[in-house]
């Protein structure tokens, strides 16, 4: 019997099949796209497979996430394979450079200004950490021991022995059989190839398994697009003249106020040309992002600032000068403010990559329907698994809801109390905290006054990461409170509500893209890739998507109990409910009240009833 690498004495239900799947697609050096839900041990499982055929093989690992927060999990599971099998592989946990510096003069200045200020130290050598990184034959002992520990731990050690964190961690990297990382560091086409070439690794004799690969293509897309308003013009404009340039970039300005006049008269936003700006600056956009960069450099250093409008508009050009057919340029007002963005509509330049390595993992809980993922994946040949829960199917019940509705034009006063009226209901039947999630802050505003409850806690528009993990800790020393959030935001996916936190989860509308200019060109773009499957990829499966992922939040573990209620009559159309019930069963109870008490038994429900009379002190 194959022995695989697994830290644990035995796998979960369906784990088991899903390493033997995957070590069989390696095998046959083919892709494979794995919808697990939560619980499976999708990470573990991944792992055990890659690395005992990618080691028997002389290969390397790649394990992705798209946030840094998200590597834990995965060096977890590292450490204890390590532990168990006697420590035969090295590994290293690997973040961008900003993370990783050591030296204060740069790492704490906004990304876009942090690079070029970090090139300018060091080619300058005015970087003491880098300095003595380069006076070394090799890392120290303790050094290299740490990379096993984490990202944090790295650092520390590196900023004790006085080198810098980044290039250490680049080294180690080097002699490193698998290394955790971020999405960006293969997604962003204009630094790939650098990364891999500095850690000596090749992607063609490398397995890659990309965690949460639902996100791949919303990212890659994010790395290709940009924006410009005329205020960072103007403040750009500024800085040349603070540090005595003859540069002017002023004539951008008047040009995008000429096209604004000319092009948002009647509209808020319209489509724009390579026709509509002189094509002097098409040709020029190249060699003045470079020299913009420079001055900009120029000017952090005289003025002592933490960010630079020069950078960010050299970024902008840079933007400009690799637009091509999938993406498109908006010109927008917003109140007096003018804004162009280009925006990366189907990242076909970034998702190249994935034809690259020896292999692929393609693993999430939510990438349904996976030949959606199969399709926008662009390979050919790969392998595509579902697997069923390991939870007890009766420790979660869901519903639908079709008496009212969210849908834009259906909004009012009216309609807001209705579904405030259904949220106190569905809250009197839990005994626990709910969460409440909205496709919109403006459909959570417009419900949240009319709302009853005083225990409950608001995520904010705009919410910085701080106020967040605040608000996180409050929630979870709650035991009858309400959450209000929106989905595809940072409280409704990948954050992990432990010890059964959430009783009963309330997603109120689907969180549909505004049809706006985007939104219109991109399924245009999608449309013309995938024929008439465009507009369901483009736009209706990635809200629905987005609703599983909150759906998902309450229900972590096998002991978990919790109601689902779905609050739209949307989700009663075949082509949404088809897309639900192949992540969640539906209940097609008539009285769903009723089967939420029956769910919960008489004791629990009527300590549900009374716990809504409570205030928050």
């Amino acid at each position: 019997m194959m022995q695989f690498l697994f830290r644990f004495d035995r796998p979960r239900e369906h784990q088991a099949q899903m390493i033997s799947d995957i070590y069989a697609a390696m095998q046959q050096r083919r892709s494979i796209l794995v919808n697990a839900p939560t619980g499976i041990g999708k990470t573990d499982a991944a792992l055990s497979a890659a690395m005992t055929y990618a080691l028997d093989n002389d290969l390397d690992v790649f394990f992705l996430t798209p946030k840094i927060s998200q590597h834990a999990i995965a060096v977890e599971a590292l450490r204890g394979i390590s532990g168990k099998f006697g420590g035969s592989f090295s590994f290293i946990d690997l973040v961008g450079k900003a993370n990783l510096c050591t030296n204060e003069a740069a790492n704490m200045l906004p990304s876009e200004s942090f690079y070029p200020t970090c090139e300018k130290l060091i080619n300058g050598k005015k970087c003491a950490f880098y300095t003595k990184f380069k006076g070394l034959d090799e890392l120290p002992q303790s050094l290299i021991s740490s990379a096993s520990m984490g990202h944090h731990q790295f650092f520390r050690g590196a900023f004790s022995e006085g080198l810098c964190g980044y290039y250490s961690a680049i080294r180690a990297a080097r002699k490193s059989r698998i290394i955790v990382a971020d999405y960006a560091h293969m997604l962003n086409p204009y630094t790939r190839s650098v990364f891999l070439k500095s850690i000596s690794h090749s992607l063609s004799n490398s397995i890659v398994i990309w965690d949460e690969a639902h996100n791949i293509v919303n990212l890659a897309s994010d790395y290709l697009s940009s924006s410009i308003t005329y205020s960072v013009i103007e403040r750009a404009q500024k800085e040349l003249e603070g540090i005595g340039s003859s540069i002017d970039v002023s004539y951008i300005g008047f040009v995008m106020k000429a096209v604004s006049q000319r092009k948002l008269a009647n509209v808020t936003e319209a489509f724009i040309e390579r026709t509509d700006f002189p094509k002097e600056l098409e040709d020029e956009a190249e060699s003045l992002a470079d020299s913009l960069e420079k001055r900009g450099m120029e000017y952090l250093e005289k003025s002592a600032a933490k960010r630079s409008s020069l950078v960010h508009l050299s970024r902008f050009l840079r933007t400009w000068s690799g637009y091509d057919e999938t993406a498109t340029r908006i010109i927008s007002r917003h109140g007096p403010s003018i804004r162009i963005s280009i925006k990366s509509l189907f990242p076909k330049k970034s998702l190249e990559v994935l034809r690259e390595p020896y292999a692929n993992v393609f693993m999430s809980a939510t990438m349904a329907p996976i030949s959606m993922y199969s399709d926008m994946f662009m390979l050919d040949g790969a392998v595509s698994k579902n697997y069923e829960s390991p939870f007890p199917k009766a420790n979660r019940i869901a519903f639908i809801d079709g008496s009212i509705t969210t849908k834009y034009e259906s909004r009012s006063v009216d309609e807001y109390k209705r579904i405030a009226e259904r949220i106190e209901e569905f809250r009197r039947h839990i005994p626990g905290n709910i969460a409440v999630f909205f496709p919109s802050f403006k459909v959570l505003e417009g419900t949240a006054r009319h709302l009853s409850m005083a225990r409950r806690i608001v995520q904010g528009e705009n919410m910085s990461s701080a106020a967040t993990g605040e608000l996180l800790e409050r929630f979870a020393a709650s035991h009858d409170t309400a959450l209000l959030a929106v989905m595809g935001g940072s409280l409704s996916e990948g954050v992990d509500y432990r010890d059964n936190l959430i009783k009963g989860i309330v997603i109120v509308g689907i969180p549909l893209s505004m049809p706006d200019l985007e939104t219109r060109a991109r399924i245009a773009v999608f449309e013309k890739q995938f024929g008439s499957k465009g507009f369901e990829y483009a736009y209706i499966t990635p809200a629905i998507i987005r609703a599983i992922q909150a759906a998902g939040r309450a229900v972590r573990n096998e002991t978990d109990r919790a109601v689902i209620l779905f609050l739209d009559k949307r989700y009663t159309w075949r082509g949404y409910s088809n897309l639900i019930e192949g992540s969640i069963g539906i209940s097609k109870s008539m009285d769903y009240m009723g089967e939420i008490d029956r769910f919960w038994g008489p004791k629990a429900s009527a300590a549900g009833k009374g716990a809504s009379d409570v205030r928050m002190k």
